[in-house]
């Protein structure tokens, strides 16, 4: 049975270093927000977002880290990685380390919560064609926004 992320028990928001910081990242070094970001992706890419298995689960983590409907924003960002991607995409095998697409995704969101748009946009050409990448930020952005107002930010520590 697949488990809902959970916080590191030693750190802080204002202590850890985030998946931006870190090449490569850890998972057990992420604060909570990255670690729900990628543990989502990993669930969604394992079975490419069927709507009984990992959309369901996701859309359940999301509820219970107060940013109900951030799923519908995060699944149409996946689904444009997964169908529009110009390369083969990473998401999960890498097991407690961040892959070069997962370290991307934070980018993605962690741009957008600075409203640093040109960034967002070029972190989503690194998977996708410049056309779909600004189709893509309008669901980067979505996503970013509502993270945000729960209090989830991939930069946790310019926030406090």
């Amino acid at each position: 049975m697949r488990q809902f992320p959970s916080p590191p028990a030693s750190s802080t928001s204002a202590t850890c270093p985030t998946a931006v910081d870190l090449e490569p990242a850890c998972m057990d070094t992420l604060s909570f927000a990255p670690r729900l970001i990628i543990w989502a992706a990993r669930q969604w890419w394992e079975d490419r977002g069927a709507v009984t298995g990992s959309r369901a689960m996701i859309a359940q983590a999301f509820t219970l880290a107060r940013c109900g409907g951030s799923d519908e924003a995060f699944d149409e960002l996946m689904l444009m990685a997964l169908h529009g991607a110009c390369r083969h995409l990473n998401f999960g095998s890498h097991h407690r380390h961040l892959g070069t697409d997962e370290l991307a995704l934070l980018r993605v969101i962690s741009a957008f919560q600075d409203d640093a748009v040109i960034g967002g946009e070029t972190a989503l050409e690194s998977w996708l064609p410049p056309a779909t990448a600004r189709l893509a930020c309008d669901s980067a952005l979505t996503l970013a926004r509502r993270l945000g107002r729960a209090g989830l930010y991939m930069h946790p520590r310019l926030r406090n």
